[in-house]
């Protein structure tokens, strides 16, 4: 952008503005608005078949991969479940990347989530226990928690 020029042309939208809140997937025909905030992972929102609170539950039981590398679709059909690979994650790696899940880097393109894998055995866990470190022990008075 700023080899073109075009600095100046770049209209940022905030994580607050309406637009953000409101993202969709084209499934089968149809346009699908996600689910925005912790209420929607709740309830079954299609174009998904279940809520997509139980593919995190469940994540916690998977196994840590033994492989140095994988795809992101493989990844992320052992750890949450090949219809969030297919429809979620196939999406994201198509506009984010360009590219084909199936055939991108897990440890190239997400190493947050390969770290998280590698260090807790979870995704779940590694991101709770990370974003603990990130804040540390919160203080009340004179005991710590």
């Amino acid at each position: 952008v700023e080899d073109l020029g075009l600095e100046g042309d770049i209209l940022p939208v905030t994580y607050s503005h309406v637009a953000s809140q409101n993202r969709y997937l084209y499934v089968r025909g149809q346009l699908h608005k996600l689910p925005s905030g912790i209420r929607g992972m709740f309830q079954t929102v299609p174009p998904f078949s279940r809520p997509l609170v139980f593919s995190l539950i469940t994540e916690i039981l998977v196994k840590k991969g033994k492989e140095a590398d994988e795809s992101i679709h493989s990844f992320v059909s052992r750890r949450l479940g090949k219809e969030l690979a297919d429809i979620a994650i196939d999406s994201l790696c198509r506009g984010v990347f360009a590219g084909d899940s199936k055939k991108l880097s897990v440890r190239s393109c997400f190493p947050s989530l390969f770290k998280a894998e590698q260090q807790s055995g979870s995704l779940t866990l590694g991101f709770l226990l990370d974003s603990a470190a990130v804040l540390g022990p919160m203080s009340y008075g004179s005991s710590k928690l």
